[in-house]
C-alpha cells in the first residue's frame, strides 16, 4: 500500500508539474496577435522602411501612397531600377560593410541567382504574422508560393501568361501555327523573327519549356530545325513587333507580351497565340515577387511591409498598377488584359521557380552553337 501510495502521490506531483508549466510556455510563446502588435510597435520606433523595385510611376504610387496609407508613422525611401542591377548595388554595399534594405520586390532571377548565392536573404515565413496575408485560403491552390527550392527566401505573389507567339492575322490563320511542330511548316521557312535567346527574355523561359517537355534529344533536334526556319534573331523588342504589324514577318516566337501591349494600344494590329494545342503554355511572375534582405536596418517595417503587401489591398494596389494578375483569390482580375491571363483550366509550365530557370550545359551548348553573335 506504502509503495502505491508513493506512486500515486509522484504521478499526481508530475501532473501538478505539468499544469504549471503548461501557462509558462503559453506564456513564453506570445500569440500572433501580440507578435504583430510588437512587429507594428518597433517598426513605428523605426519610422522608416527601404524598398528596392522596379521602375514605373505606378508602381511607386502603389506602394509610397498605398503604404502611407496603412501605416503613416512609417515613411517608405522607394528606388526603383532594375532589380539586376539593384542586387549589384546591394553585393557593392555589403562588400564594404554597408547594410541599407530591408526589402527588394522584382523578379526571380535575381532573387535566386544574385541575392540568394550572396547570402543576402533571411527567410519570410516567420514573418508572415498577419492573418489575412499568412492565411493559405486567400491564395491560389491554398497555398502561398516560392520560386526557390528551399520554399523560403522568394515569395511569389503574381502570376501572368507568356504569349508563345506574336503573328499577323492576315496572314497567318491561328489553327496553322497551334502547335509546336507547326512552326516547322516550309510555309513559315525564313518568315519567323525570333527573340533573340541569348539574352533576357520570353523566349528564355520558352526554349526551357520546349528542353523540359520534349527532353534533350527532341528538344536540340527542335532547335536546329527552328533556327533554320527564322529570317531574323533580333534583341530589339519594339522593332520585331513592328516588323510583324507591317507584314515583314508574319511570325514572331518569343514576344514581350507587355511591350505588344502598349503597341496594340497605340492601333498596331497583330494577335498573341497564348498556349500551343500540344504542348500547353508558359507562366511567369514577372517582377511580382519579394524578397526580405537579412541584416536590415529597419527589420520590423520590413515584416510590415511584406505583411501589408500580401493583403488584399496591397495586392490590389499592386495588381491594378501593374496589370498583372494576383494569385490571392480575392483581388479583382478584370482589369489584366486577355492576353497576360492565364485560363483557369489550362495547362502551363511555370517558368519562374529556381529550378525551371536553369539551364543545362548541354542546353547552353547548342544555343551558343546556334545562336551566339
Amino acid at each position: 500500500m506504502k509503495q502505491r501510495s508513493r506512486v500515486f502521490c509522484a504521478a499526481l506531483l508530475a501532473g501538478c508539474l505539468v499544469l504549471d508549466a503548461a501557462p509558462a510556455r503559453a506564456q513564453a510563446k506570445p500569440d500572433a496577435k501580440e507578435r504583430w502588435a510588437k512587429t507594428v510597435a518597433d517598426a513605428k520606433k523605426e519610422g522608416q522602411v527601404v524598398v528596392f523595385a522596379p521602375p514605373g510611376e505606378f508602381i511607386r504610387g502603389a506602394f509610397v501612397d498605398g503604404f502611407k496609407k496603412a501605416y503613416p508613422e512609417i515613411e517608405m525611401e522607394f528606388f526603383a531600377a532594375r532589380t539586376g542591377e539593384q542586387a549589384v548595388k546591394i553585393q557593392s554595399e555589403r562588400d564594404a560593410g554597408v547594410y541599407s534594405v530591408d526589402v527588394l520586390v522584382g523578379g526571380p532571377t535575381t532573387a535566386n541567382f544574385q541575392l540568394k548565392p550572396m547570402g543576402a536573404l533571411d527567410p519570410i515565413p516567420p514573418i508572415l504574422m498577419l492573418p489575412e496575408a499568412a492565411d493559405s485560403k486567400n491564395w491560389r491552390d491554398n497555398r502561398i508560393e516560392f520560386s526557390d527550392k528551399e520554399g523560403q527566401f522568394n515569395l511569389v505573389f503574381g502570376i501572368e501568361l507568356s504569349p508563345p507567339v506574336l503573328y499577323d492575322p492576315k496572314q497567318v490563320k491561328r489553327e496553322e501555327i497551334e502547335r509546336l511542330s507547326d512552326l516547322l511548316n516550309a510555309k513559315w521557312k525564313s518568315r519567323i523573327v525570333l527573340n533573340d535567346p541569348q539574352v533576357t527574355g520570353t523566349t528564355v523561359p520558352l526554349l526551357r519549356f520546349i528542353w523540359v517537355t520534349l527532353g534533350p534529344e527532341k528538344a536540340a533536334d527542335y532547335y536546329r530545325k527552328l533556327r533554320a526556319q527564322v529570317g531574323a534573331v533580333d534583341r530589339d523588342l519594339r522593332r520585331q513587333i513592328e516588323w510583324v504589324a507591317q507584314g515583314k514577318y508574319p511570325i514572331l516566337v518569343g514576344p514581350s507580351a507587355r511591350t505588344a501591349g502598349q503597341m496594340q494600344k497605340r492601333g498596331l494590329k497583330f494577335e498573341f497565340l497564348p498556349e500551343f494545342k500540344d504542348l500547353g503554355g508558359v507562366t511567369g511572375s514577372s517582377s511580382a515577387t519579394v524578397v526580405r534582405i537579412n541584416k536590415a536596418p529597419h527589420p520590423n517595417a520590413a515584416a510590415v511591409f511584406i505583411n501589408w503587401l500580401l493583403t488584399k489591398d496591397g495586392q490590389t494596389l499592386w495588381s491594378r498598377a501593374t496589370d498583372q494578375m494576383s494569385l490571392r483569390v480575392d483581388v479583382p482580375k478584370d482589369h489584366v488584359p486577355p492576353y497576360l491571363t492565364p485560363a483557369p483550366n489550362g495547362k502551363y509550365w511555370k517558368s519562374y521557380t529556381e529550378e525551371a530557370q536553369k539551364r543545362t550545359a548541354e542546353e547552353e551548348k547548342i544555343l551558343k552553337e546556334l545562336f551566339a553573335r
